[in-house]
């Protein structure tokens, strides 16, 4: 079977999204160059990766798109959905809308679809939120990164699903950090049972009937991370923290008691303090680097204590002012 043509809608990151190079990370550079089969060959800092970037936009072969995987998964994928949308048109004229099931609902994910950010991309581009609406070429949602803040204010629960011959259905509630007595909002999820594809997406919320939502993104999200996991059983991620209510500080008990960090240092005079690093995950440049030191002269004299000298002021102050009193442990 010939390789199929890859696009930069077919690998999540392999677009800048209407940003700039200079405002992302070196991981995301160094994913887009992979991208275009780039070798990464001495490119160590961000200004290098940078220009290379812009080198390969204004030379126009970054559409040029190669996959970036050593065992061509996205290739795979994409030969994969496009096997599945021929089968999938021949069958278009029997298949049934989605019907979410009254009962037989269970925790179990056997029979999931394999979803992953390219399906979950795939719908929220159905909705316009597109980072730049003007180009056609970017169309990485801004909903992922509203529905991963949403993650961190608010959690799911009592995820749930079932499946006929046709769809895998998902449904769970998205309680509220904050406001404890309104009622939790109710997701309606049905997916393709051969494709992956969202067929249908429901919230209760206000702005969730069409399924565009960040509640309905959140639960996508988390259907991902089953896909990524090879979950069987959607309770085996429930250690994760967007499944676990995060407790305020007002909820917990006081804790002035426990003793800080600062009772373990000791202290040390700055002269003998050398600095190899200025904080603890940066790395050493070289071994043979000497450090910092403190350049001020030595003002202390006689550091080392002198006992017998320090027993002989102690006797002629004593014999100035018998009353006076001294410490004898010095």
């Amino acid at each position: 079977m010939a390789s199929r043509a890859l696009t930069e809608d077919d690998i999540p990151g392999a677009s800048l999204a209407g940003r700039s190079p200079a405002t992302l990370k070196n991981e995301e550079l160094r994913f887009w160059l992979k991208c275009r089969g780039d070798s990464l060959k001495g490119l160590k800092t961000k200004a290098q990766l940078v220009k290379r970037v812009e080198d390969y936009i204004k030379a126009g072969r970054d559409q040029n798109i190669v996959d970036p995987d050593p065992n061509s998964i996205y290739t795979k994928r994409k030969e994969r959905n496009e096997a599945s949308k021929d089968s999938n048109s021949a069958i278009s004229g029997t298949q049934r809308q989605p019907n979410f099931p009254s009962d037989g609902w269970s925790t179990d994910l056997k029979r999931m679809p394999f979803f992953t950010r390219a399906e979950m991309n795939l719908h929220i581009a159905k909705s316009g939120k597109n980072i730049d609406s003007t180009s056609k070429s970017h169309s990485v949602p801004t909903g992922v990164r509203k529905a991963t803040i949403f993650l961190n204010d608010e959690y799911l629960k009592d995820i749930s699903t079932a499946s006929d011959e046709n769809f895998f259905y998902f449904k769970s509630h998205c309680y509220h950090s904050f406001r404890k007595n309104d009622a939790p909002h109710n997701l309606k999820v049905a997916l393709c049972i051969v494709s992956g594809e969202v067929k249908h997406a429901s919230c209760s919320c206000v702005a969730g009937t069409v399924g565009f939502c960040n509640h309905i993104l959140a639960l996508l999200m988390k259907i991902c991370k089953f896909t990524l996991y090879e979950c069987k059983n959607v309770n085996e991620l429930d250690n994760e923290d967007d499944m676990q209510q995060k407790q305020a500080c007002t909820s917990t008990l006081q804790q002035w008691h426990r003793k800080g960090r600062g009772d373990s240092i000791n202290p040390q005079p700055a002269m003998e303090v050398l600095v190899t690093k200025t904080y603890l995950e940066e790395t050493r440049s070289s071994a043979r680097d000497p450090g910092v030191r403190c350049l001020l002269y030595e003002a202390r004299k006689n550091i080392r204590r002198q006992q017998a000298d320090e027993e002989k002021l102690l006797v002629t102050l004593k014999e100035l002012n018998p009353k006076m009193a001294f410490d004898s442990k010095v």
